[in-house]
């Protein structure tokens, strides 16, 4: 028995070390992860978020309680011009936390009145404690520097959004855009893999199909699938946690783009993996640090700011954009212009596919 079962792990271990694939995203596969959590969560300097700052006072005290909320370093402010609507503001671009400072703010505190503040918040992200915690702080040292801790100003929360959205809502388009790339990616290099060692391409190299038919025949099957991974989402949350979005023309077209755009890209992935074997980890290579870098689970604003930048670079940053545009914030124009960024790379993207594959290379 003994020698039977050293039979078994010496096959597989000359199999193992065969196939350099193998070997290779065995190691680097987890190495990657662990530098990626690693980045995110090891504490590499103190985030800052972003706060949009409406002044409709404009007066020196307000100046100065803009200073001190620059100076905390946790905050970058963004001025906001004192005439724009608030509400259409926001919509238009997708604001997470904006701070409203009344007109006669400064009067109010020079006189020993107390005046209200107003911070709108997405409850919903990552960013909003540590923005109102930092906001807090300010407040209460201006406070104590001008009546010992007496609390003339005060910071009243509300919310950046009319309808009554849940954490569940604003997390669901992430989920889309993750499964739109995970079903996509992971799918092409399994399938591509699979014909390529069953002699499949082979036998399509004798008949008159070009392999731009092949890609469209393929993006054509990940779509129906990608809807039917999309139909199960948005029925589950709306069965089990009474989500209360829905899926518009604009959030279809971005999952159209975006399943063709990662078909392409897992059609790319698939011309340097020969190996079944490693077909998922490979593919989990690419799939996964996007995973967690392009603001499916956490603000991109709450990561280190070389990370951020990574995020600007990878296509499903644009697609969960997009889709939280459409679907939560109602933000038609942030929604195309990702619509378009996304777009664009998947003509690219699709060119780069059919210059380097073909049944004769295969």
């Amino acid at each position: 028995m003994t020698d039977r079962v050293a039979v078994v792990f010496k096959g597989l271990a000359k199999q193992f070390f065969r196939s350099p694939g193998s070997v290779f995203w065995t190691i680097a596969f987890p190495v990657m992860l662990i530098l990626i959590f690693g980045a995110i969560f090891a504490g590499t300097g103190i985030s800052s978020y972003d706060l949009y700052v409406q002044d409709q006072d404009d007066s020196p005290i307000s100046h100065m309680y803009i200073d001190g909320l620059e100076e905390t370093g946790v905050l970058n402010v963004h001025m906001v011009p004192a005439g724009d609507d608030a509400d259409s503001f926001i919509e238009r671009n997708s604001v997470v936390n904006m701070l409203i400072i009344p007109d006669g703010f400064g009067n109010a505190f020079a006189s020993r009145q107390p005046v209200e503040l107003t911070l709108r918040q997405d409850s919903t992200s990552g960013s909003s404690m540590a923005v109102l915690t930092a906001v807090n702080a300010v407040t209460q040292q201006a406070n104590i520097n001008a009546s010992r801790g007496q609390e003339y100003i005060t910071v009243q929360r509300g919310s950046i959004i009319s309808e009554d959205f849940s954490y569940i809502d604003f997390f669901l388009p992430g989920t889309i855009g993750l499964m739109v790339m995970m079903i996509a990616v992971q799918s092409i290099v399994g399938y591509q893999t699979r014909f390529r060692n069953n002699g499949i391409f082979r036998k399509l190299a004798t008949t008159p199909m070009n392999n731009a038919e092949w890609l469209a025949g393929m993006m054509l099957w990940m779509l129906v699938m990608v809807g039917i991974s999309v139909v199960a989402i948005m029925a589950t949350g709306m069965l089990v946690y009474n989500v209360q979005m829905s899926i518009d023309l604009m959030s279809i077209a971005m999952i159209i783009v975006a399943t063709g755009l990662f078909t392409a890209i897992g059609m790319i992935i698939s011309q340097f993996v020969k190996d079944e074997e490693v077909a998922g980890t490979a593919a989990g290579a690419i799939t996964f640090p996007m995973m967690f870098l392009s603001g499916s689970f956490f603000p991109l604003e709450s990561m280190p700011e070389y990370l951020q930048s990574v995020a600007q670079v990878l296509p499903l940053t644009y697609v969960n954009n997009g889709l939280r545009d459409a679907m939560v914030y109602g933000n038609d124009a942030g929604a195309m212009s990702n619509l378009l960024i996304v777009a664009a790379m998947t003509v690219v993207a699709i060119v780069i596919t059919v210059a380097i594959s073909g049944w004769k290379k295969e």
